[in-house]
């Protein structure tokens, strides 16, 4: 009898951790790919399924852009932009949220998305199907509230109502 194979070990790293050959990658011209996490930018963006590829962000940012910006208190988040300020900052805003962030600094941002990986199919964000739904998405913004609680409503009514947990 053989032993079965072992897995190797997986490590996690933070992002803080990887800020650092996240910059080595652009400084040699290269992107930086990322796994998906959490839930912030549902519907677009699955944690776990998804992937992006981040590059250096060579000028200001443009409404509807991915940015990964780290926040004052260290956190990374990647989250859309909503707006653009007069100052140079931005309002950001998870697909899955409709509290804005304002006061999004250039000097946080890290990278932004210039290649998506979403249900193993992979495109730009000039897509022309993916600014589309963006845009959309963003007009939306006011009612999201409204429309992301309808959501998980209708959804905890089909699993109670086929019993699918």
């Amino acid at each position: 009898m053989t032993e079965p194979e072992k897995k190797p070990a997986v490590r996690q790293f933070s992002l803080s951790e990887l800020e650092p050959l996240i910059r080595e990658a652009f400084a040699e011209g290269k992107g930086f790919w990322l796994p998906v996490t959490g839930t912030s930018n549902l519907p677009t963006l699955r944690g776990g399924r998804d992937e992006i590829i981040l590059g250096r962000v060579d000028g200001p940012l443009k409404k509807y852009e991915l940015p990964l910006y780290h926040r004052d208190n260290g956190q990374y988040t990647l989250h859309r932009i909503v707006s653009v300020q007069p100052d140079g900052s931005y309002t950001c805003c998870g697909d899955n949220q409709w509290i804005k962030e304002p006061g999004i600094r250039p000097d946080q941002i890290v990278g932004r998305v210039i290649r998506i990986t979403r249900k193993g199919k992979t495109f730009t964000p000039d897509n022309l199907l993916y600014r589309l739904w963006v845009r959309v998405w963003v007009l939306l913004l006011p009612c999201r509230s409204f429309l992301i609680r309808a959501s998980h409503a209708s959804a905890r009514l089909l699993r109670k109502a086929f019993h699918r947990k």
